[in-house]
């Protein structure tokens, strides 16, 4: 199992933490995720592609690097 961070722009309240966190917990492979606001960062865990989980930030509306 792996862990990599996100930085999501955009990512400013407890709302939008759910909204990214929702969409990527639904990306096959993720078995968990948490958000620091502070750094709008979101770390996700388990056997995924990149990609995909970016994929998904961006169709929850928010722009990631």
């Amino acid at each position: 199992m792996s862990t990599s961070t996100y930085a999501v722009q955009g990512m400013t309240c407890t709302s939008c933490a759910g909204k990214v966190t929702g969409a990527v917990n639904q990306v096959a492979g993720v078995t968990d995720t948490s958000v620091d606001l502070e750094s709008s960062t979101l770390i996700v865990t388990g056997q995924t592609d990149g990609d995909t989980v970016r994929a998904a930030i961006r169709d929850a509306g928010y722009q990631v690097s």
